[in-house]
């Protein structure tokens, strides 16, 4: 597997993980809290993704979603 079939499926598996978590969240049903989980993994392979690509402005959005995925963890599931 080459390094571009590599960045196109961290690209991939982000979005669509990204996408899942959107619509789960929307959803508004008791396991909704859980889209911050799923967004917490897409913007862990985004920011790879960015770093490996030099998309920096990518990558640093994605390091600041991460520390907002994490507050969402904390107060849907951890204190709620």
């Amino acid at each position: 597997m080459t390094k571009s079939n590599i960045s196109k499926i961290i690209e991939w598996t982000g979005s669509l993980t990204g996408v899942s978590a959107a619509v789960l969240l929307a959803l508004n049903i008791p396991i909704s809290g859980w889209a911050y989980v799923f967004y917490l993994l897409s913007s862990i392979l985004l920011l790879v993704w960015g770093l490996r690509e030099k998309a920096h402005g990518v990558a640093f959005q994605n390091f600041v979603f991460i520390a907002i995925n994490i507050l969402g963890i904390y107060r849907w599931l951890i204190i709620s």
